[in-house]
């Protein structure tokens, strides 16, 4: 069966940068709650543009992907992929908005928001069928992430994270010459479906539930890629935090060198882009290996647990 490949990633956060500690503040924070977000989960800066719209986000790595590729005709489809329901005003279609800007002509543009920040995953999934199902050679689809957090309640989910800004882009391909998928898996609990909403006790049994329920997801993601936890090179994550990810490392029973934990502190939680964020971090620090395992992994609040295994 063909794969479905990342051909080419780029990334982007805005220049500005501010510390945790500021954007608690703005916030309403208290200083305690700023620094319980710097010692023990592991924040430190926070990239942001206020000037900027979602589409000047967005742009700017894809159009890096498409100088580097030769024919942009043979991108077929445009994948948004966004955690907000709503990330402009209604009469503005981003994902067409987008393409226009790139100047892709012909393209079926479309949004992937259903799994909240697992949707980035889902979306080079969903792409990858596409580009099978329409079985012509040579064709790619692009996929781009990225939003702002423009409403105080969209900006940080309570005791966990702090949103930052950051966008990534991803052209893939089917049995391309890099970063072949091997598994993806997606599991929905839709008792959690209000997110942000959750009563406290459901917030309670959300939390305790989480690193057992993201560990099934990925345990069952490695054996469909026919492997064992002990041959992935690294695990690439959502940078949620780093208390639940040395929660989730014990659950797995790996050491905390086999998961990329080093963009928490530079980019927070960037919505759906952490994962693409992160593989590219690997990749710009020459730590991805020619035929390494890496698991993608990411979890939408509703709440979406997703995994994916890529072969480099």
């Amino acid at each position: 069966m063909s794969l479905t490949t990342l051909d080419r990633i780029a990334t982007y956060v805005p220049a500005r940068s501010v510390p945790v500690e500021q954007v608690a503040a703005e916030l309403g924070m208290s200083r305690y709650a700023g620094r319980v977000f710097r010692k023990f989960h592991g924040l430190d800066r926070l990239h942001q543009d206020p000037q900027s719209t979602v589409c000047d986000l967005v742009v700017p790595p894809a159009a890096e992907l498409l100088r580097q590729t030769p024919d942009p005709s043979t991108i077929r489809y445009l994948l948004f992929a966004h955690t907000i329901p709503d990330v402009a005003p209604s009469a503005l279609n981003v994902a067409e908005e987008v393409a226009a800007r790139l100047g892709l002509t012909g393209v079926e543009a479309f949004a992937v928001t259903q799994q909240n920040c697992a949707s980035g995953l889902a979306a080079i999934d969903i792409a990858g069928e596409l580009l099978r199902a329409d079985g012509v050679p040579g064709a790619q689809a692009l996929v781009v992430t990225g939003e702002k957090a423009f409403t105080p309640v969209t900006r940080f989910i309570a005791e966990t994270t702090i949103m930052g800004e950051g966008a990534a882009a991803c052209l893939v391909g089917i049995d391309g010459p890099s970063n072949r998928v091997r598994s993806y898996v997606a599991r929905t609990q839709g008792r959690f479906a209000h997110g942000i909403r959750l009563t406290p006790v459901q917030l309670r049994d959300f939390n305790e539930s989480y690193a057992r329920d993201l560990t099934a997801v990925i345990t069952e993601t490695v054996e469909r890629a026919g492997l064992r936890l002990s041959d992935l090179d690294m695990v690439v994550p959502h940078n949620v935090n780093r208390l639940l990810w040395t929660r989730i490392i014990a659950e797995l029973g790996l050491d905390q060198d086999r998961i990329f934990l080093d963009t928490i502190a530079r980019y927070s939680h960037c919505w759906c882009s952490d994962p693409l964020l992160n593989l590219a971090a690997l990749a710009d620090d020459g730590r991805l290996i020619k035929g390494g395992r890496y698991l993608l992994t990411s979890v939408g609040l509703g709440s979406t647990y997703a995994a994916m295994v890529i072969e480099h």
